[in-house]
């Protein structure tokens, strides 16, 4: 009897606990595919294509429709015929978005300079939940209900942390103590970044010791794992080298996800060459974004 392939071994493993957990979105599924697969070679994607894609992920036939529709209602997708074939696009209106996630998404670091200021935002009351949710975007850190440190001159300030009636002040001496490096520790998902770390290690082991992966099973790997990283990648908070704690698990994660992506590349995108068709044929070759993900320079 053939012995299991490890590398497909390792998808089933990684996609049933992915499942388990309830974290497998179709709409962001797709998204995410769409923004670092498809993006990269024209933007867009024949409906097979991605069904196929979608199919190997555990997602229905149902459930795609549903999240491209949802999608084009939103705003995200862009859909279009030609003859029977259909055809996906994101859409130009989320193209700042997208470039500003990707910076992210695939940078080298999401630290900060040494040295970079820090200031205070004094809210003059509680704030809402969507309010509170803004200023996490933008990479404030919630020290108490109502006030904010930030990581950047109080008079430079982006628009979102410069909340009406607030109060600003600078503060370049300020050092955490316990609660705030408790705090911080949470908003740098450490947790997440260690979970990370724990799932792909066993796949990067697979992929040193086992035979090159099936572009059905690179294309799936990649696809998965970018959307698992690309949820902590956002949602992680930008601070500055100093302040990182010794044991911060990112760099760590961070260089792994860098090297499972790097050893996926080839296979995978030889199956978008050959399952994924544009109204005018072929995808074009993959543009320099691709080249440079994860601070890398590839030929």
């Amino acid at each position: 009897m053939r012995a299991p392939d490890p590398i497909s071994s390792a998808i089933e493993t990684r996609l049933a606990a992915v499942q388990a957990s309830e974290r497998l979105s179709a709409w962001s599924l797709i998204v995410s595919f769409m923004g670092d697969a498809i993006g990269p070679r024209g933007g867009v994607v024949s409906a097979g294509a991605l069904q196929t894609l979608m199919q190997r992920l555990g997602i229905g036939a149902g459930a795609v429709r549903t999240a491209i529709s949802r999608l084009a209602a939103d705003g995200w997708i862009e859909r279009s015929r030609d003859g029977r074939n259909s055809f996906y696009a994101l859409s130009g209106d989320v193209g700042d978005t997208v470039l500003s996630a990707e910076r992210r998404i695939y940078a080298q670091t999401s630290l900060l300079p040494a040295g970079t200021p820090r200031s205070l935002v004094i809210a003059p009351e509680p704030l809402s939940d969507a309010t509170l949710r803004d200023i996490e975007t933008a990479g404030a850190l919630q020290l108490t209900p109502q006030v904010f440190l930030c990581f950047a001159l109080a008079e430079k300030l982006p628009a979102g942390l410069r909340l009406p009636g607030a109060t600003l002040a600078d503060a370049p001496t300020l050092k955490p103590g316990a609660a705030m490096l408790e705090k911080m520790a949470e908003a740098r998902q450490v947790s997440e970044f260690e979970r990370l770390r724990a799932a792909y290690q066993p796949i990067r082991a697979a992929l040193d010791l086992g035979p090159t992966p099936t572009p059905e099973d690179a294309i799936t790997l990649r696809c998965l794992m970018i959307h698992e990283w690309r949820r902590v990648a956002l949602r992680v908070l930008a601070v500055p080298a100093e302040l990182v704690q010794p044991d911060d698990p990112e760099p760590e994660t961070r260089s792994l996800i860098a090297a499972v992506y790097a050893r996926l590349l080839p296979a995978s995108e030889t199956w978008l060459d050959e399952n994924v068709m544009t109204a005018s044929g072929p995808l074009p070759p993959p543009d320099a974004r691709l080249r440079q993900r994860f601070g890398c320079s590839r030929a």
